[in-house]
């Protein structure tokens, strides 16, 4: 009685192995490259400039592109500028090496050159090897000057589905800075009260203890903190909320108390330091401080793993030209952000809280969006105005808010078990920067090639500042 089904069977399992052969065989999309922006300045202030040439993704082999370079009249290569890798009649070849997606050529000012404010240098893809193709952005403008920019498209450099780098971006300057989000532990405050942040990146919590002494801290002084100074997603609890520095970026708000002029009154603190990159992700265990004022008018760290006999010390001067300075526990100071004025906000991986009806608890967010100090954000409903037609006349009665979590995670929305995460298309933002520019901007995509870690957004300049 079988035998009348055996051809059957035989054909849905021809025909199944046939698509999933197909399935598995699909054809990865066109591999492309592009500058990582059209256009950027370079100040007098600055004597170089990095810039970026990106693949949709890495190859296994060797990819070499070579481009062309034009300045304007007057901008001569060698007298003015010089670029590495090196030109040849005014042409750069760039290798990007097996397994990497991304090159760069720098440009770097001669000594004693003189610029004015139209000279400009144009940087031009002229042929790159197969398998890889030219994209969309094949054209850089280089001013040699500061520039406002009156808008582009910018894909985020997040690290990919790890989410391995906090990415800072600046609109009028149409830049944007990548660093690993393990690179720091903490962040001094350069104003006038005496703060230190968390690397809520990491997940960081930070817990007071009544000592004083670092050496008489041990892991007896954790005990019973492995639930409360840790993100519980499955068991939250309030409890934990005191241990995280607040979303909104209130410095009043931060787990580690005002850093007092008398020494008696800074305690040591049990540091989790949260979690590193990867998948999973690993502990990157604990630590011990405590932070006091220095007679230099900065901070004093002082810190050593938990059960350590002795510790170290690191000083940490106010710096004005940034709003935090960071201390690594491994590398001692780290350049983390740019320049206070020199980015509006920063896309991470972050310290969040949620409120499921009994009370707040943190929890840890992808994708989140955090607003510089200075740098304002307003949402607007494409039910109200479309972005295309959002013009300088309907500035008029938004309102702005400077909370570093302005924007957070509105502009997203799923995530979890039950849904993919996706782009909310109904909203679009206006950002005030702290030059007084208004732009609208709008997020594209959260991913690059089905990869989440790529944000994507575009902006237009809507009003000059």
């Amino acid at each position: 009685m079988r035998k009348p089904f055996q051809p059957v069977l035989a054909i849905f399992l021809f025909f199944a192995a046939f698509l999933s052969c197909k399935k598995n065989d699909a054809p990865l999309p066109d591999n492309l490259i592009n500058f990582e922006t059209n256009e950027q300045g370079l100040p007098e202030s600055q004597a170089s400039i990095h810039i970026k040439v990106k693949l949709s993704r890495s190859e296994n082999q060797n990819i070499n592109a070579s481009f062309t370079l034009q300045g304007s009249s007057g901008v001569e290569y060698g007298t003015d500028y010089t670029t590495v890798p090196a030109a040849n009649a005014n042409t750069i070849t760039l290798t990007i090496p097996a397994g990497a997606s991304e090159g760069e050529i720098v440009v770097n000012k001669t000594a004693n050159a003189l610029f004015f404010e139209n000279d400009q240098l144009k940087i031009s893809l002229a042929s790159v090897n197969s398998p890889v193709i030219a994209g969309t952005i094949t054209q850089f403008t280089l001013k040699f000057s500061e520039i406002i920019s009156l808008g582009a498209s910018i894909v985020g450099d997040g690290g990919g589905v790890t989410f391995g780098n906090k990415v800072f971006f600046d609109l009028s300057a149409n830049t944007q800075k990548s660093v690993l989000r393990t690179n720091w532990d903490l962040g001094f405050y350069s104003g006038a009260d005496w703060r230190v942040l968390l690397n809520s990146s990491t997940g960081t919590m930070a817990k007071q203890i009544n000592k004083n002494n670092l050496n008489d801290v041990s892991s007896a002084d954790t005990i019973g903190f492995a639930n409360d100074e840790a993100f519980s997603q499955e068991n939250p609890t309030t409890q934990s909320l005191a241990y995280i520095d607040y979303p909104d970026g209130d410095l009043s708000k931060t787990a580690i108390a005002a850093i007092s002029a008398t020494d008696a009154d800074n305690k040591v603190y049990i540091i989790n330091r949260g979690f590193g990159v990867g998948e999973p992700m690993p502990s990157r265990g604990w630590k011990k401080i405590r932070v006091i004022r220095n007679t230099s008018g900065g901070y004093t760290l002082q810190y050593a793993d938990i059960n350590s006999s002795s510790f170290q010390t690191i000083d940490i001067p106010k710096n004005a030209s940034h709003f935090f300075n960071y201390v690594s526990f491994e590398n001692g100071a780290v350049d983390v952000d740019p320049e206070s004025d020199k980015w509006d906000f920063a896309w991470s991986y972050f310290s969040n809280v949620a409120n499921f009806g009994f009370g707040e608890f943190p929890y840890l967010f992808q994708d989140f969006i955090s607003l510089n100090r200075g740098v304002q954000s307003a949402k607007v409903l494409t039910s109200a105005i479309s972005y295309e037609n959002f013009a300088e006349a309907n500035l008029t009665g938004l309102t702005f808010s400077g909370n570093q979590n302005a924007i957070g995670s509105d502009w997203r929305s799923g995530g979890g078990p039950t849904s993919q995460p996706a782009v909310k298309t109904d909203r679009f933002y206006i950002i005030k920067d702290s030059g007084n520019n208004y732009y609208k901007l709008r997020f594209t995509s959260m991913t690059q090639n089905g990869e989440r870690g790529y944000p994507a957004f575009e902006f237009v300049l809507v009003k000059h500042g």
